[in-house]
């Protein structure tokens, strides 16, 4: 995967050439997919879509960062509890 673009240039791009910044941001999502193990490629094809989606609902940048925190937040805990108790979290998932 390519070498990430520093915070400062992002910022640049962010206040005055949000195209390039989105072209970085599509670019950096298809690396990642490329390079991806075969059994994760499928769901990360369609990450962007979803969060996409999710944050197209949020009316503000607070709102949509609000949304974003709370789906990191939800997880963490999923991966915490399964690290934690693999054996339930197994369970869980078969039933």
């Amino acid at each position: 995967m390519g070498e990430l673009t520093d915070f400062d240039t992002m910022m640049r791009l962010h206040k005055d050439d949000q195209e390039t910044l989105e072209r970085l941001h599509q670019r950096l999502i298809s690396e990642l997919v490329i390079n991806a193990s075969k059994d994760t490629k499928r769901r990360l094809q369609g990450l962007p879509l979803w969060l996409g989606m999710e944050l197209r609902r949020a009316c503000n940048p607070t709102a949509r960062f609000v949304k974003l925190s709370g789906m990191m937040q939800e997880d963490f805990l999923e991966s915490n509890y399964c690290l934690n108790s693999p054996l339930e979290s197994i369970a869980e998932k078969r039933r």
